[in-house]
């Protein structure tokens, strides 16, 4: 004996329909396959290729006590004859965290900016720590840099000695 159950959902229809009307939705800046630049076979600049030019690839911090954060952000523009577009922003430690950077195309001319933050935690003496920005320029990475003096004892738990005990002889 087979039971056979119907289950009517009047609201469902109407969601589903605005979950295809908005899928549907387009951006005119989306990536296509003509921004995407290889470089020539002779390993040279390609004539075409964006350019990603940095107001300043170094951020230096100072001084900074153990435990404090420092934001930072590095600005750029797009100098080439072609759409900028970064795939990836990789800091090189847990300390430096990428907070946000385009994920659309950059034109020719535009300007864009990345935006990370450097914890102390962990840290002391020099520092020189890298972000690597992956995009579609010739070189593909970028290394931008944060670079201070990182000042203080970090708070590191006390180490229990053996109990020692005193007796009294009598």
């Amino acid at each position: 004996m087979e039971v056979m159950m119907i289950i009517k959902v009047p609201h469902l229809y109407p969601f589903l329909l605005l979950l295809m009307l908005g899928a549907c939705k387009t951006d005119n800046r989306q990536i296509t396959s003509d921004m995407i630049h290889f470089p020539p076979s002779g390993g040279g600049q390609a004539e075409n290729a964006p350019i990603i030019t940095f107001d300043s690839t170094t951020c230096n911090f100072g001084i900074l006590a153990i435990g404090e954060k420092f934001p930072h952000t590095f600005r750029f523009t797009n100098t080439g004859k072609s759409p900028l577009i970064i795939t990836q922003v990789s800091p090189s430690c847990g300390c430096t965290t990428a907070k946000d950077w385009p994920k659309q195309p950059i034109a020719p001319g535009e300007t864009g900016q990345i935006s990370v933050e450097f914890s102390s935690t962990g840290n002391s003496g020099k520092v020189d720590k890298t972000i690597s920005v992956l995009t579609n320029c010739v070189p593909a990475v970028q290394v931008l840099r944060f670079q201070g003096t990182v000042i203080g004892v970090d708070n590191l738990p006390a180490v229990k000695s053996p109990v020692e005990m005193e007796m009294e002889t009598p």
